[in-house]
């Protein structure tokens, strides 16, 4: 009996050794998904999970303004301006083309391009997310 509590006991540990290693296996394809439901969100100023830092004509946004940024697969996504430009509730950028750029061990989503839109109103942007912090400045025309 003693020898088959030893075998058994042996077992136990090698399985308890080895499963660490099973479940820390991961494959790059699930990387930039697992990452985009990170980013994904709505960021606002004064919000410490999701910081909205933006500056329009190189003033700050007010504390009402949010953005909700979205994307599938990190090389296009978009973002919902919400209370951002004044006379305007809510403007949507999409089919953003995102610039994955890492620097210093960290990597962050970068973007830039104009938006019109109506025939008074357009505006050029740049900015970048990086984990838990959207960040643009906006320059009207």
């Amino acid at each position: 009996m003693r020898l088959l509590l030893t075998g058994l006991t042996y077992f136990l540990f090698i399985g308890l050794c080895l499963s660490p290693i099973t479940f820390a296996s991961c494959d790059d394809e699930n990387e930039g998904i697992e990452l985009g439901n990170y980013l994904n969100g709505t960021y606002a100023p004064g919000n410490e999970k999701n910081l909205l830092s933006a500056t329009i004509d190189g003033e700050t946004v007010s504390g009402d303004a949010s953005a909700t940024f979205h994307s599938g697969d990190l090389k296009t996504g978009s973002i919902t301006l919400n209370n951002v430009i004044k006379g305007y509730s809510s403007i949507v950028i999409d089919n953003l083309p995102l610039t994955e750029v890492t620097e210093d061990d960290y990597t962050r989503l970068t973007f830039s391009g104009e938006k019109t839109v109506d025939d008074t109103f357009s505006f050029s942007y740049s900015g970048y997310i990086v984990y838990g912090n959207l960040y643009m400045d906006i320059s009207t025309h």
